[in-house]
């Protein structure tokens, strides 16, 4: 998948550069397609990017701070470390399911519904 976005916005990025740097390109058709290509980017980095940013970060970010406070000498008690641990583990498996239903149309027209309920309630 992730090749799959390289190849995307690469592409994209490819028609841009030769668009804007060739005056003869300088055209409506050609500024059509150049702008075609800055939100094809867009949209790909949206699926794509962000869903899997969220899950990543979730799994690195526990053992960044193990590594980070051991390389500046602090000693984490057995329970602390653990709790990190754990955290690398459960983070995107709790995430992951969240991000994805938060994807689609229905699903995030139900919160939005059930957000109202409880604003025009209290």
């Amino acid at each position: 998948m992730l090749i799959t976005y390289l190849l995307a916005v690469t592409g994209s990025l490819v028609n841009i550069i030769f668009i804007v740097s060739d005056k003869q390109l300088h055209k409506p058709m050609y500024l059509l397609i150049c702008n075609l290509a800055v939100v094809d980017i867009l949209y790909t980095s949206r699926s794509t990017l962000v869903s899997h940013l969220i899950c990543v970060i979730c799994l690195y970010c526990p053992m960044f701070v193990i590594a980070i406070l051991t390389r500046f000498g602090v000693v984490l008690t057995l329970e602390e470390r653990q709790g990190l641990l754990i955290g690398t583990i459960l983070g995107p498996s709790l995430v992951n399911p969240l991000v994805y239903c938060l994807r689609t149309k229905e699903i995030k027209n139900k919160i939005i519904k059930i957000f109202r309920k409880v604003n025009t309630a209290g």
